[in-house]
């Protein structure tokens, strides 16, 4: 199989992250803060390093790190954990469902205002329509992605923080697009993403960080290996968000694949998934009947989205399947940006190229779409 679906997920795993899983599972079977044996000892070691790198990544010590089921729980937790009944939030018509849906949950919940910025003509979103919107609304909440997931078009993240930092308002930003392929050091207060796509992580495994001196309520409770005996949950960082038997082979996983991303180089690693898309876009902009959809025209990931005049994405995906190729159709769980690309109707078919994705297989996947 041709897989060009790394927005995602990555894959394959690298060599080193599925020898650190079955590791765990051969030699382990132990999660951190379980026990005092040599093994726990080591278990406790490897998290502590994950936990450390991701921290690196976002500019965070360490033990600000919270490791979750994936992002949807951690912009879930956050997003509970910051808003009070009445509060607005400023957000953006990229995001995806895991900030969509649970701002509409809060809506109803807690009577919370969303003002949602739309897409800049070129639908890219320039920072000073997100100053004056700041200044405007002076937010509880500013949540917003990194990067889309249906266009590519990766945003000025710091510039972002800073005007919410300027206007007192809190930032959290999702890297869910763009974490082990661009910066997301740009200091923001909340970071939250997956382990399994650019970081080339397993699944089932997501993040959220806190910036030092911000402190949230839990929101969930129960065990946490403290050693301890407590009534209540925990408040001090990383336990007061994590509760419940963590997936310890996936954070595993997590700390063997950030120390490969640092031996291969990331910014090579992009350099390359953008150099395939460049390709494909270009190969498939010579296809009659072929449009792509929101292309950036600045900043970007190795995502790029295309419809075509006479196929429905569903039947070019049933075309692609049949070719072997791994490809997504439809709307990608970013149900508000596609009003404004015209594709509300069906969606878009994505492609996403990773680091290991050869110029054969882009050739293959647009020779599908000419037939």
């Amino acid at each position: 199989m041709r897989y060009l679906d790394h927005a995602a997920t990555s894959h394959p795993k690298p060599a080193p992250v599925l020898a650190a899983i079955n590791e765990w599972f051969e030699a382990f079977g132990i999660s951190a803060d379980r026990g005092d044996s040599h093994q726990a000892v080591e278990v406790n070691q490897r998290v502590t390093a994950a936990r450390r790198g991701l921290g690196e990544l976002i500019g965070v010590p360490g033990e600000r790190v919270a490791f979750h089921s994936g992002a949807t729980e951690s912009l879930n937790l956050a997003l509970r954990a910051v808003l009070r009944p009445g509060d607005t939030v400023l957000t953006t018509a990229f995001e995806h469902s895991s900030v969509v849906r649970p701002l509409r949950a809060l809506t109803e919940e807690r009577g919370i205002v969303t003002e949602i910025l739309p897409p800049d003509p070129d639908f890219g979103l320039a920072p000073a329509r997100v100053v004056t919107a700041l200044e405007r609304l002076r937010p509880r909440l500013f949540v917003f992605t990194h990067a889309s997931n249906v266009t590519g078009a990766l945003f000025d993240a710091r510039a972002f923080c800073e005007a919410a930092r300027a206007n007192e308002t809190l930032s959290l930003l999702d890297v869910s697009q763009t974490a082990g392929l661009f910066d997301i050091d740009v200091g923001a207060d909340l970071v939250a993403g997956s382990a399994h796509k650019g970081l080339h992580a397993p699944p089932g495994l997501g993040f959220l960080t806190a910036r030092p001196g911000l402190e949230l309520a839990p929101q969930k409770q129960g065990g946490t290996g403290s050693a301890v005996a407590l009534a209540d949950h925990p408040t001090t960082w990383p336990s007061a968000f994590e509760a419940g038997t963590p997936n310890t082979p996936a954070i595993l996983g997590l700390a063997a694949a950030l120390a490969w991303l640092v031996a291969e180089d990331r910014d090579q690693l992009a350099a390359r998934a953008l150099a395939r898309t460049q390709d494909l876009e270009d190969r498939l902009a010579a296809i009659p009947g072929v449009r792509l959809v929101g292309t950036p025209t600045g900043p970007r990931t190795p995502v790029t989205s295309f419809v075509h005049d006479d196929l429905d994405p569903a039947e070019l995906g049933a075309m692609f399947a049949a070719a072997d190729i791994h490809v997504r159709t439809g709307f990608h769980c970013a149900p508000w940006i596609h009003g404004h690309l015209g594709t509300a109707a069906a969606g878009t078919v994505r492609i996403s190229p990773g680091p290991a994705v050869s110029a054969d297989d882009i050739a293959a996947a647009a020779a599908v779409v000419a037939g």
